[in-house]
């Protein structure tokens, strides 16, 4: 699709979010009394100016998302198909889910794999414009059958996956694996919760395939990267291994993750590694609520008439060098701000330092990059 008609049906997707002005205007039809169908859209415009040093980046406004999300509901059953026209464009989620089990889900189909509690947070969702270049390390939307349970303080989440449906640009590992996640909430309560977790992949990747990873300097409206592997040959398999960390107080938020990957090569196992760390602060919004089920953070919500605002602080590190291997070490601090007006429209803004010693090419460079996004979705 050529960019004058993704924009144009970026625009239509704006102005059908911005003419709702209640939940009960937004999409959902009534097939009969058993069948629900839902219709949606995130429209998320996103403008970034980079200042730049050894590699060329440019400034540049574009539709970071420009997604349709479609459901079809039914007693124990929900049908999920979301296709995007934004910078990445392709299929999303899409799936069938099955909650006929008490305190269990069952999904057949193209979904985040569990993996990352970053990862596992809705795009609309997020703090940040963007997660943390130590997701480039995670698998997060892949083909497969997954299984979800849970209890008071705990989940358990497990599958069988491929590849995704549509190629993300991320980490280049074509392969199947099996991916297990944990979490634990030793305190869980009104105002306070404390999260742990753990995740681990096992990945067998097929016969002849190159590996591939590397990460984009906090924007994804460029194409350009500072650090990566480029192709590795002879890659067996695969292990990822990931522990997460999270506190919430009243209305502050700590949250930690690191992830640990090898790949079994020719010459011996490569190791490669990303971590980041989050504080985060809500002012007029209500205090920080826990999942249990699904061992994570929920969204913002807003407490006043005009909303709420999340201020956050971020600092990540992915390190892509190890034996021949020279991909480079990437190391970010970003500032951001996110203004909540309701749970349709977010303003958001990141300042961001990027520090790449050296990049991929064994140079050092500094990049300073702000960010802004205007979010629309229902």
């Amino acid at each position: 699709m050529n960019p004058k008609t993704r924009l144009l049906l970026a625009g239509i997707l704006g102005l059908g979010i911005a003419s709702a002005t209640d939940a009960s205007e937004l999409g959902e039809i009534d097939i009969n009394d058993d069948w629900t169908f839902h219709y949606g859209a995130l429209l998320h415009t996103d403008t970034v100016s980079i200042s730049d040093d050894v590699t060329p980046l440019e400034d540049d406004t574009d539709f970071r998302r420009a997604r349709i999300r479609t459901q079809l509901r039914g007693d124990d059953w929900r049908f999920r198909a979301d296709y995007d026209w934004g910078v990445a464009e392709g299929w999303r989620s899409t799936f069938v889910e099955y909650s006929g089990f008490r305190k269990q889900r069952i999904v057949a189909g193209n979904h985040v794999a569990p993996f990352s509690m970053e990862d596992l947070k809705g795009s609309s969702q997020m703090g940040m414009i963007e997660r943390s270049i130590a997701s480039a390390l995670s698998p997060g939307l892949q083909t497969g059958v997954s299984w979800r349970t849970w209890r008071d303080n705990w989940s358990l989440h497990t599958g069988v996956f491929g590849d995704a449906l549509d190629n993300l640009d991320r980490r280049r590992m074509p392969g199947q694996s099996i991916v297990a996640r944990g979490t634990f909430a030793p305190i869980n309560r009104d105002g306070f919760a404390v999260h742990l977790g753990g995740a681990i992949e096992m990945r067998d990747i097929d016969s002849g395939e190159q590996v591939r990873l590397r990460a984009r300097p906090g924007t994804r409206l460029t194409d350009r990267r500072l650090v990566d592997t480029r192709s590795i040959d002879g890659v067996d398999s695969s292990r990822n291994v990931g522990l997460e960390f999270g506190l919430a107080y009243d209305r502050f938020r700590l949250q930690a993750e690191m992830i640990r990957t090898a790949l079994d090569a020719p010459e011996g196992t490569l190791n490669f590694a990303s971590e980041y760390v989050m504080a985060s602060y809500v002012f007029g919004g209500r205090p920080y609520r826990y999942s249990h089920s699904r061992g994570n953070f929920r969204s913002v919500r807003p407490d006043s008439d005009w909303g709420a605002l999340e201020v956050l602080v971020r600092a990540a590190n992915l390190d892509l060098n190890d034996g021949s291997v020279t991909g480079g070490e990437q190391r970010e601090l970003t500032v951001g701000a996110s203004w909540i007006y309701n749970d349709y429209v977010r303003v958001m803004l990141a300042l961001t330092d990027i520090d790449a010693s050296p990049n991929r090419d064994g140079i050092d460079e500094s990049v300073t990059l702000a960010s802004l996004r205007l979010q629309l979705a229902f």
